[in-house]
Parts: C-alpha cells; structure tokens; sequence
C-alpha cells in the first residue's frame, strides 16, 4: 500500500507539471521542511517580483465538479445536497477526499493520490494539531472552560453526523479497493437491471471514520473559496488547490494569487524573494482582522505569531483561550 511520508512532498511539484499539460511550476522552488513546522515551499534561487511560480488548472484542483461527478460516488453526493440543504456540499467534498485516499493507498490508480498523499490525514503530519484529531479525554482536560471548547465541540459532533452519513455513501468504494466487496449479480443474467441494489452498510467501516475526520481538518485549513465555482451556492462553493495550500501563513505575505477567466490560478511574486528564503501566503485575510487568536485554534489548529506549544498554553489558562477574573 502507499502511504504519506516526507517523500511524497518532494514529487508533488512534479506530478503537477507532469499530470497537468496546462499548469507551470517554477523551476527556482522547492518543498522543504519548515521552521514553521512541517513542510513549506523554499526559493532555490533569487525570484523577482511579479515573477510566475505557479500556475495552476482549474483541472488540477479538487472542486464540486470533480465531486459531484464522480463515477463511483457523485450520484451518491448530489442526493446527499438535494436532501440536506446547505452545508452538504462541505459534507460531500469531505466523502470524496476520504474515499480517494483510502483508496489510494490500497493501491488504486487515483488521479489525485500523490496529492493525497501530503495532506495531514491524522495529527503531526506537516505539523497539523487540530483538535478534531483529539481524544474526548484531551479535549476535556485541555479545553474545558476555554473560549474555544463550545466550537470546538459542536464541530466535533457535526464531523460524527458525518461519519454516520458517509459511511454508508463511500464506503462500498473502499470495500472495494479493499476486495472485501462483493457486487450482486442480475437476477437473469442477461438482464443487467434485474440486479439487486447493493446490500445496506451496517457497520462502521475500518478506518473511514479517520479519514473523514482528516478529510474535514484538510477542509478547515487548506481549502480555498471557489469564486469560479457557479453550481453551489452561497458560501459553500470551496474547493482544494495543490501546491499553493503547501505555502505556510503569515501576516506579511511574499506570493499574490488570481484566479483567471479560465479558473487558472496564477501565483506570483509580490516581492523580490531571496534565495532560501521560505515562501509564504496569506490566508484568509478578512477574518484575520477580526478573528480572535481562540477561534484561530479551533478553526486552524494554529495561533498565528504563536510558536509555543498549544497545549502548554492550555494548561497555563493563557489569556489567548481562557477570561481573565477580574480580582477583587
């Protein structure tokens, strides 16, 4: 089976440019680990400003279209969004990137599994610490009492709804992958739709609810707005970009990126880059100037600007999570 290791970082840049005839990777960078944390992408050579790195197809990202038509499950989801109403269309993007990893590391030829393959499916990968990855016992050890513990909660609880939902949608496809499926056959053999439909998933299957838990934190943390995106409404249109979503955060951004008429995403210099330097972006910008450092956490798993241990933090009652007591 294949897994996600440190390797995988370093043929992502490659199976962009090598998958996608339309997309351009910038020769003078790198993913490297970061001081950071984890993995980031690194300039090999001095770049100057307005100077292309990256230049990403709408075909290489992972957006409703993907999701909604896809051959084993897409029928599957566009019921699960005509039936649930808004948010679904989260709940669906969550199933697919769950069912594509799984099987993908069974050995299946999936388009997006070297992808796959560097997104933090479980806690420490490329320095992930979200607290959906946590046990109940830590997240009531840590974060009673918190400004974060209600959030974090009723997140925890929605992304167990799902669990419940997507195991019975994605998990003939794992089973599958597996060899553990056995499909019906037609009642009169010639007659492919005498076919019974497929027997009712009754028990959890091993493994898929992790990866929907992974599935959702990927969600959380590295998907982007879809603006090009005209078939979900509202704000629910997201979708996954490779390679950009590996830049780490920071306040003072060195890349710019632009969506183009054709939904290519061009990312280019917003300043002379020197070097070895790493290369950041700038993530939800808007909500950061309004967002306190507590809801940073339980949405991101990170405080920006914070380089201690979370946890320390926690247990200290730091003034980031918990209200301060007035003394009398």
């Amino acid at each position: 089976p294949k897994s996600s290791t440190a390797e995988s970082y370093g043929k992502l840049l490659g199976w962009l440019d090598d998958t996608f005839p339309n997309s351009f990777v910038n020769g003078a960078i790198k993913i490297a680990p970061s001081d950071m944390g984890g993995h980031g992408a690194f300039a090999t050579e001095d770049i100057s400003e307005g100077d292309l790195l990256l230049s990403i197809p709408r075909e290489a990202c992972i957006t409703s279209s993907v999701v909604l038509n896809d051959e084993d499950t897409g029928k599957a989801f566009q019921t699960l969004m005509k039936k649930a109403g808004p948010g679904s269309f989260t709940v669906s993007l969550a199933g697919y990137l769950a069912k594509e990893y799984l099987c993908y590391i069974e050995g299946q030829d999936v388009l997006f599994g070297p992808y796959l393959a560097t997104l933090p499916w479980k806690r420490d990968i490329n320095g992930q610490e979200h607290a959906l990855f946590w046990t109940d016992d830590e997240v009531e050890e840590y974060l009673e009492g918190s400004l974060c513990y209600r959030e974090s909660a009723d997140l925890r609880s929605e992304v167990k709804l799902a669990k419940r939902i997507l195991n019975s949608v994605i998990g003939p496809s794992v089973l599958k992958a597996r060899g553990e499926w056995e499909e019906e056959k037609p009642l009169i053999p010639f007659l492919e739709f005498t076919k019974p439909p497929p027997a009712a998933i009754t028990e959890p299957v091993s493994k898929l609810g992790r990866a929907v838990t992974g599935a959702f934190v990927i969600l959380l943390t590295r998907a982007f707005d879809d603006e090009f995106d005209s078939d979900i409404e509202g704000e629910d249109a997201e979708c996954l970009i490779p390679v950009l979503d590996m830049l780490n955060h920071n306040a003072e951004p060195s890349v710019t990126y632009r969506t183009n008429d054709k939904g290519t995403v061009e990312v280019k210099a917003r300043r002379d880059i020197a070097s070895g330097e790493e290369i950041y972006n700038r993530y939800r910008e808007e909500e950061e100037m309004k967002m306190p450092y507590h809801r940073f956490f339980s949405r991101f798993g990170f405080v920006p600007g914070i380089n201690e241990p979370i946890r320390n933090l926690l247990l200290d009652k730091s003034s980031i999570f918990f209200t301060k007591r007035r003394e009398i």
